[in-house]
């Protein structure tokens, strides 16, 4: 309510800077426009924070068990496309929850290398600083075909992401070291993070990680549990 209160203050306070006004008046203006900015910024921040924490303690609604389209896009994959089971992953690299989930669904890929097929979607929480640097630095190791080998080393080290971690990754990982840094800038990045949070909230991301599995919402994120809905689908075929 308290949110809601100040963010119906500050658009309603909205000032437009259109005709003529003095200089010191139209520099106050810009200021308070500033200010606003600032508050409808944090009060977006407050409420994904909400909404991860509702997330995580269950504070919210029933799951959406109807299947969603979800095209694969700009998305890096693992797998066959004829695979029984289609995971989908809404990922914060920078998210604790969506390290704890990483290891089951590198495993479960590995174990099952014809029958998963892993499509990773990123969503950037806004409090999570590191996140997007982290994205950028994952699709850049990606672009020499070992993104989800960066992703899962990555995910323990969620404490500590930065360009000392990356560069040692992809040390790691035999890239070309230039490359990698280069590919890190590319603008269509930041315009593949748009999509995918766009596509998240359409399809009723509020938290990460969000996963989906052949197109319905994954409560049950377990290894028993994707190795039961192989063997259901592979038995269906």
């Amino acid at each position: 309510m308290f949110g809601r209160t100040i963010m119906g203050l500050a658009v309603a306070g909205t000032v437009t800077l259109g005709g003529c006004v003095s200089p010191g008046l139209e520099s106050r203006l810009r200021a308070i426009e500033q200010r606003q900015d600032s508050i409808l910024t944090l009060l977006r921040q407050q409420r994904e924070k909400n909404d991860f924490v509702a997330s995580r303690l269950g504070w919210r609604p029933p799951p959406d068990t109807s299947k969603q389209d979800i095209p694969i896009g700009r998305s890096f994959t693992r797998g066959p496309a004829n695979a029984a089971l289609t995971i989908v992953e809404f990922s914060d690299l920078q998210c604790p929850y969506c390290a704890q989930l990483a290891p089951t669904l590198d495993s479960i890929s590995k174990v099952y290398p014809n029958d998963v097929r892993l499509i990773f979607k990123n969503f950037p929480l806004s409090f999570h600083p590191q996140a997007k640097s982290a994205a950028a630095a994952a699709y850049a190791a990606g672009k020499q075909g070992k993104f989800f080998e960066f992703r899962f080393m990555a995910t323990p080290h969620f404490r500590n992401l930065g360009d000392s971690l990356y560069l040692a990754l992809a040390h790691n990982l035999n890239l070309d070291m230039d490359r990698f840094k280069r590919d890190q800038e590319l603008p269509e990045i930041s315009a593949i993070l748009q999509e995918d949070i766009a596509l998240g909230r359409k399809v009723g991301v509020e938290g990460t990680p969000t996963v989906f599995v052949n197109g319905k919402l994954a409560t049950d994120r377990s290894f028993d549990c994707f190795a039961g809905l192989i063997s259901e689908a592979k038995s269906n075929r």
